[in-house]
């Protein structure tokens, strides 16, 4: 059961990751629902494991910090030459652009150099504080709550303040990743079971999704609020649905890309940057059609890309152990 569960969620992974994609071009008015956000930090919250201190601190080097540092410097270098084959020198290239990384953000304001990677460090914070969540109050119950608490002070207050390494953003979705630690495992566990209750929590997200939409028609009622309980409705029924679907071949690009996320969001913003440059020049605008198409070639780019650094970089990625801090200690004693 514990390979079925990777496997799909892997699945639900990847459609938030390829809808990242989509979204980074020019697309259609329903591809705005944020719902890639939430979906993004719920899945990766199922994967996330309370592990010693060390060992924690250690894991996450290698798995967030390692492949943030090479893809940041990765797109910088790819500004760069961009910015030379535009103009034939580097007289206006900002060479300061690469420390905006420990500039503060609010809101939306993203990254300079490589813009997607804001995922990478919310998920960072996320992590950290779901830890400290997990280790202050222990019951799930009461880290639930205190995470609508702190989620609902990042929508009101902190969103519109500057913070550091996008802990604004990373708040607005804490509850996601939250819910998909403390309960996500144990929803996928109920859905597996194989008798009636196994569709009980498809009923209830049917329930919250179409009851948030019902809502939200009425201008009186928190639109903030119903946004939330409408996205988490729709995550439980993608479950769902990508529980159903994983098995066939159509699906399997969904389960590539949800394995090798933090690729996607490493490289896909130069391949769509390309593909934007040679449609302006081929065709003076962007449509959605154009839009479409760049989601394609971005995604068939990828795939050799993403099977290339597995091959050769895998530590440099987040797949293996570049940097071993025991290790370090012993050459110092």
């Amino acid at each position: 059961m514990a390979t079925k569960r990777i496997d799909y969620i892997d699945y639900l992974k990847g459609l938030s990751i390829t809808w990242v994609v989509w979204y980074h071009t020019v697309h259609p008015w329903f591809v705005d629902f944020s719902f890639r956000i939430p979906l993004f930090f719920f899945a990766s919250g199922i994967f996330f494991k309370i592990v010693p201190i060390k060992t924690y601190i250690q894991k996450k080097t290698n798995q967030l910090l390692v492949p943030f540092v090479f893809f940041y410097l990765l797109y910088y270098i790819f500004l760069i030459i961009q910015n030379y084959l535009a103009h034939h020198n580097l007289n206006d290239f900002d060479f300061g652009c690469i420390w905006e990384v420990f500039e503060l953000h609010k809101q939306n304001y993203s990254f300079t150099v490589n813009p997607p990677l804001w995922f990478i460090c919310a998920l960072f914070c996320q992590q950290v504080m779901t830890y400290l969540l997990v280790k202050i109050f222990r019951k799930r119950w009461l880290i639930t709550i205190v995470a609508i608490i702190l989620t609902y002070l990042g929508v009101e207050y902190v969103w519109d303040m500057y913070t550091p390494l996008m802990f604004g953003r990373a708040l607005k979705y804490l509850i996601y990743y939250v819910l998909g630690h403390e309960y996500g495992k144990q929803t996928i566990g109920i859905i597996e079971n194989g008798n009636k209750s196994s569709y009980y929590p498809l009923y209830i997200g049917i329930v919250l999704f179409g009851g948030a939409w019902g809502l939200e028609k009425i201008p009186s009622l928190n639109d903030t609020l119903l946004t939330y309980i409408e996205t988490l409705g729709l995550i439980i029924i993608l479950i769902y649905v990508f529980k159903w679907i994983h098995r066939f071949r159509f699906a399997y690009p969904f389960w590539f890309f949800g394995r090798n996320s933090y690729i996607v969001l490493g490289v896909s913003e130069i391949y769509q940057t390309i593909f934007m440059i040679i449609a302006l020049h081929a065709f003076g605008h962007i449509s959605i059609f154009i839009g479409i198409v760049q989601t394609l070639c971005t995604l068939l780019l990828l795939w050799p890309t993403i099977n290339i650094l597995n091959k050769r970089i895998p530590k440099l990625i987040g797949k293996g152990t570049l940097i071993n801090y025991s290790d370090f200690r012993q050459r110092l004693s």
